[in-house]
Protein backbone atom coordinates (compact mmCIF):
# COMPACT_ATOMS: atom_id res chain seq x y z
CA UNK A 1 0.00 0.00 0.00
CA UNK A 2 1.42 3.39 -0.96
CA UNK A 3 0.79 5.33 2.25
CA UNK A 4 0.89 8.83 0.81
CA UNK A 5 -2.15 9.65 2.90
CA UNK A 6 -0.93 8.10 6.11
CA UNK A 7 -1.08 11.46 7.86
CA UNK A 8 -4.78 11.70 7.17
CA UNK A 9 -5.48 8.22 8.40
CA UNK A 10 -3.68 8.88 11.69
CA UNK A 11 -5.37 12.21 12.41
CA UNK A 12 -7.74 12.83 15.26
CA UNK A 13 -9.46 15.71 17.02
CA UNK A 14 -10.85 16.38 20.46
CA UNK A 15 -13.99 16.85 22.55
CA UNK A 16 -16.78 19.03 21.18
CA UNK A 17 -20.54 18.99 21.63
CA UNK A 18 -21.28 20.81 18.38
CA UNK A 19 -20.51 19.71 14.85
CA UNK A 20 -17.48 21.45 13.36
CA UNK A 21 -15.16 21.09 10.41
CA UNK A 22 -11.71 19.92 11.48
CA UNK A 23 -8.37 20.55 9.74
CA UNK A 24 -5.23 18.82 11.00
CA UNK A 25 -1.64 19.39 9.91
CA UNK A 26 1.01 16.67 10.23
CA UNK A 27 4.58 15.74 9.49
CA UNK A 28 5.51 12.21 8.42
CA UNK A 29 8.86 10.43 8.18
CA UNK A 30 9.71 6.95 6.95
CA UNK A 31 9.11 4.49 4.15
CA UNK A 32 6.30 2.16 3.05
CA UNK A 33 7.45 0.76 -0.31
CA UNK A 34 8.30 4.39 -1.19
CA UNK A 35 9.58 7.39 0.76
CA UNK A 36 6.57 8.91 2.55
CA UNK A 37 8.40 11.68 4.41
CA UNK A 38 6.82 15.11 4.17
CA UNK A 39 3.99 17.32 5.36
CA UNK A 40 0.25 17.17 4.94
CA UNK A 41 -3.15 18.44 6.01
CA UNK A 42 -6.48 16.68 6.28
CA UNK A 43 -9.87 18.38 6.45
CA UNK A 44 -13.01 16.60 7.63
CA UNK A 45 -16.43 18.00 6.81
CA UNK A 46 -19.26 15.66 7.76
CA UNK A 47 -18.81 12.44 5.78
CA UNK A 48 -16.07 13.76 3.50
CA UNK A 49 -12.35 14.10 4.06
CA UNK A 50 -9.76 15.80 1.87
CA UNK A 51 -6.06 15.04 2.32
CA UNK A 52 -3.40 17.27 0.77
CA UNK A 53 0.19 16.09 1.13
CA UNK A 54 3.68 16.48 -0.19
CA UNK A 55 5.30 13.17 0.69
CA UNK A 56 8.45 11.79 -0.84
CA UNK A 57 8.62 14.92 -3.01
CA UNK A 58 5.22 14.23 -4.58
CA UNK A 59 2.18 16.49 -4.13
CA UNK A 60 -1.19 14.76 -3.96
CA UNK A 61 -4.80 15.42 -3.03
CA UNK A 62 -7.36 12.76 -2.21
CA UNK A 63 -11.02 13.11 -1.25
CA UNK A 64 -12.78 10.21 0.46
CA UNK A 65 -16.52 10.72 -0.01
CA UNK A 66 -18.44 8.25 2.16
CA UNK A 67 -21.95 9.18 1.05
CA UNK A 68 -20.85 9.17 -2.59
CA UNK A 69 -19.02 5.86 -2.01
CA UNK A 70 -16.02 7.07 -3.99
CA UNK A 71 -12.43 8.30 -3.92
CA UNK A 72 -11.44 11.45 -5.85
CA UNK A 73 -7.74 11.79 -6.71
CA UNK A 74 -7.16 15.41 -7.74
CA UNK A 75 -4.12 16.39 -9.82
CA UNK A 76 -3.85 20.20 -9.81
CA UNK A 77 -0.76 20.15 -12.01
CA UNK A 78 -2.56 18.31 -14.80
CA UNK A 79 -5.95 19.85 -13.95
CA UNK A 80 -7.51 16.42 -13.87
CA UNK A 81 -9.26 14.11 -11.42
CA UNK A 82 -9.70 10.36 -11.19
CA UNK A 83 -12.82 9.04 -9.52
CA UNK A 84 -12.65 5.49 -8.13
CA UNK A 85 -15.99 4.00 -6.99
CA UNK A 86 -15.68 2.05 -3.75
CA UNK A 87 -17.38 -0.90 -5.44
CA UNK A 88 -14.51 -1.19 -7.93
CA UNK A 89 -12.02 -2.18 -5.19
CA UNK A 90 -14.37 -4.00 -2.80
CA UNK A 91 -13.83 -7.34 -4.55
CA UNK A 92 -10.05 -7.05 -4.18
CA UNK A 93 -10.41 -6.29 -0.47
CA UNK A 94 -12.89 -9.11 0.09
CA UNK A 95 -10.62 -11.79 -1.37
CA UNK A 96 -7.32 -10.71 0.18
CA UNK A 97 -7.52 -12.53 3.50
CA UNK A 98 -6.28 -16.11 3.85
CA UNK A 99 -7.33 -16.20 7.52
CA UNK A 100 -8.82 -14.20 10.36
CA UNK A 101 -7.58 -10.65 11.00
CA UNK A 102 -6.90 -9.61 14.60
CA UNK A 103 -6.33 -6.14 16.06
CA UNK A 104 -5.39 -5.01 19.56
CA UNK A 105 -5.01 -1.65 21.27
CA UNK A 106 -3.56 -1.51 24.81
CA UNK A 107 -3.35 1.62 26.96
CA UNK A 108 -0.08 2.26 28.79
CA UNK A 109 0.72 4.58 31.72
CA UNK A 110 2.84 6.90 29.56
CA UNK A 111 1.45 10.34 28.67
CA UNK A 112 2.77 13.12 26.41
CA UNK A 113 2.04 16.63 25.20
CA UNK A 114 1.82 16.87 21.40
CA UNK A 115 0.71 20.00 19.48
CA UNK A 116 -0.39 21.51 22.81
CA UNK A 117 -2.68 18.63 23.80
CA UNK A 118 -2.25 15.73 26.20
CA UNK A 119 -2.32 12.15 24.94
CA UNK A 120 -1.80 8.65 26.30
CA UNK A 121 0.50 6.14 24.60
CA UNK A 122 -1.13 2.90 23.43
CA UNK A 123 0.52 -0.21 22.01
CA UNK A 124 -1.11 -1.30 18.74
CA UNK A 125 -0.93 -4.52 16.74
CA UNK A 126 -2.81 -5.80 13.69
CA UNK A 127 -2.19 -9.17 12.01
CA UNK A 128 -3.69 -10.29 8.71
CA UNK A 129 -2.89 -13.61 6.97
CA UNK A 130 -2.87 -13.21 3.17
CA UNK A 131 -1.42 -14.55 -0.05
CA UNK A 132 0.63 -12.18 -2.27
CA UNK A 133 -0.57 -14.17 -5.28
CA UNK A 134 -4.21 -13.87 -4.29
CA UNK A 135 -4.52 -17.68 -4.02
CA UNK A 136 -4.41 -18.95 -0.45
CA UNK A 137 -2.75 -22.31 0.14
CA UNK A 138 -0.34 -22.13 -2.79
CA UNK A 139 2.73 -22.10 -0.57
CA UNK A 140 3.09 -18.33 -0.68
CA UNK A 141 0.91 -17.43 2.30
CA UNK A 142 2.22 -14.62 4.51
CA UNK A 143 1.06 -12.80 7.63
CA UNK A 144 1.00 -9.00 7.48
CA UNK A 145 1.77 -7.30 10.81
CA UNK A 146 1.30 -3.64 11.68
CA UNK A 147 2.73 -2.88 15.12
CA UNK A 148 3.90 0.08 17.14
CA UNK A 149 2.67 2.85 19.40
CA UNK A 150 0.14 5.64 19.07
CA UNK A 151 -0.51 8.55 21.44
CA UNK A 152 -4.27 9.07 21.68
CA UNK A 153 -5.93 12.25 22.90
CA UNK A 154 -9.46 12.86 24.13
CA UNK A 155 -9.16 16.59 24.84
CA UNK A 156 -8.18 18.13 21.49
CA UNK A 157 -10.88 19.97 19.50
CA UNK A 158 -13.22 18.12 17.14
CA UNK A 159 -13.13 14.56 18.48
CA UNK A 160 -16.82 13.78 18.01
CA UNK A 161 -16.75 14.80 14.34
CA UNK A 162 -13.51 12.89 13.74
CA UNK A 163 -14.90 9.75 15.34
CA UNK A 164 -18.21 10.06 13.49
CA UNK A 165 -16.35 10.26 10.16
CA UNK A 166 -14.12 7.23 10.77
CA UNK A 167 -17.01 5.20 12.20
CA UNK A 168 -19.01 5.85 9.03
CA UNK A 169 -15.98 5.05 6.87
CA UNK A 170 -15.40 1.74 8.66
CA UNK A 171 -19.07 0.79 8.41
CA UNK A 172 -18.96 1.46 4.65
CA UNK A 173 -15.77 -0.55 4.03
CA UNK A 174 -13.45 2.33 3.10
CA UNK A 175 -9.65 2.29 3.16
CA UNK A 176 -7.43 5.33 3.76
CA UNK A 177 -5.00 5.60 0.87
CA UNK A 178 -4.58 5.45 -2.87
CA UNK A 179 -7.22 2.97 -4.15
CA UNK A 180 -5.01 2.02 -7.10
CA UNK A 181 -2.69 0.10 -4.78
CA UNK A 182 -5.49 -2.26 -3.77
CA UNK A 183 -5.19 -3.87 -7.22
CA UNK A 184 -2.21 -5.88 -5.91
CA UNK A 185 -2.81 -8.49 -3.16
CA UNK A 186 0.02 -7.08 -1.05
CA UNK A 187 -1.34 -3.55 -1.37
CA UNK A 188 -4.84 -4.76 -0.55
CA UNK A 189 -3.57 -6.56 2.55
CA UNK A 190 -1.79 -3.44 3.79
CA UNK A 191 -4.84 -1.29 3.07
CA UNK A 192 -7.21 -3.65 4.86
CA UNK A 193 -4.95 -4.03 7.90
CA UNK A 194 -4.36 -0.29 8.12
CA UNK A 195 -8.09 0.46 7.90
CA UNK A 196 -8.68 -1.86 10.85
CA UNK A 197 -5.86 -0.19 12.79
CA UNK A 198 -7.37 3.24 12.09
CA UNK A 199 -10.79 2.04 13.24
CA UNK A 200 -9.38 0.77 16.54
CA UNK A 201 -7.50 4.02 17.17
CA UNK A 202 -10.41 6.32 16.33
CA UNK A 203 -12.67 4.50 18.79
CA UNK A 204 -10.31 5.47 21.64
CA UNK A 205 -9.29 9.02 20.63
CA UNK A 206 -7.09 11.01 18.33
CA UNK A 207 -3.65 9.87 17.19
CA UNK A 208 -1.49 12.91 17.90
CA UNK A 209 1.67 10.89 17.33
CA UNK A 210 2.26 7.41 15.94
CA UNK A 211 5.09 5.07 15.07
CA UNK A 212 4.07 2.01 13.07
CA UNK A 213 6.19 -0.71 11.49
CA UNK A 214 4.88 -2.97 8.73
CA UNK A 215 6.23 -6.46 8.20
CA UNK A 216 5.26 -9.72 6.55
CA UNK A 217 6.52 -13.21 7.27
CA UNK A 218 5.80 -16.75 6.12
CA UNK A 219 7.26 -20.19 5.50
CA UNK A 220 7.02 -20.26 1.72
CA UNK A 221 10.03 -19.99 -0.64
CA UNK A 222 9.28 -16.39 -1.56
CA UNK A 223 8.40 -15.25 1.96
CA UNK A 224 11.68 -13.39 2.51
CA UNK A 225 11.42 -11.46 -0.75
CA UNK A 226 7.76 -10.56 -0.29
CA UNK A 227 8.39 -9.61 3.33
CA UNK A 228 10.99 -7.06 2.23
CA UNK A 229 8.61 -5.62 -0.36
CA UNK A 230 5.89 -5.18 2.25
CA UNK A 231 8.15 -3.70 4.96
CA UNK A 232 7.62 -0.17 6.22
CA UNK A 233 8.47 2.09 9.16
CA UNK A 234 6.47 5.30 9.55
CA UNK A 235 6.23 8.06 12.16
CA UNK A 236 3.48 10.69 11.98
CA UNK A 237 3.12 13.70 14.28
CA UNK A 238 0.29 16.22 14.44
CA UNK A 239 1.57 19.81 14.42
CA UNK A 240 -1.68 21.81 14.41
CA UNK A 241 -5.44 21.33 14.77
CA UNK A 242 -7.89 23.94 13.53
CA UNK A 243 -11.65 24.17 13.95
CA UNK A 244 -13.57 26.27 11.42
CA UNK A 245 -15.68 26.07 8.31
CA UNK A 246 -14.09 24.42 5.29
CA UNK A 247 -15.70 25.38 1.96
CA UNK A 248 -17.80 22.52 0.58
CA UNK A 249 -16.35 22.97 -2.90
CA UNK A 250 -12.94 21.86 -1.64
CA UNK A 251 -14.34 18.33 -1.60
CA UNK A 252 -15.53 18.47 -5.21
CA UNK A 253 -13.72 18.21 -8.53
CA UNK A 254 -12.68 21.78 -9.48
CA UNK A 255 -14.55 23.30 -12.41
CA UNK A 256 -12.90 22.71 -15.77
CA UNK A 257 -10.86 19.69 -14.66
CA UNK A 258 -10.82 16.62 -16.89
CA UNK A 259 -12.51 13.72 -15.08
CA UNK A 260 -11.73 10.02 -15.49
CA UNK A 261 -13.55 7.17 -13.78
CA UNK A 262 -11.36 4.24 -12.78
CA UNK A 263 -12.65 0.67 -13.17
Amino acid sequence: MELRYLAAALLAAGFSTAHADVTVSTTTTGRAIINVSGEGTAAIKGTRMRSDATLGGRASSLVIDIDGRRFIDIDDKKKSATITPLASISEELDKVSAGSMSASLHKTSQTKQVAGYSCTVHDVNVTLPFSPTGHAGDGMDLTMVLAGTVCLSTDAPGLKDYQAYYRAAADSGFIFGDPRNVKSPTGAAQAKAYAELTRKMSEAGMALESHVTISASGAGPMAGIMGKLAAGDITTTVTKIEIGDVAAERFDVPAGYKVKTAK
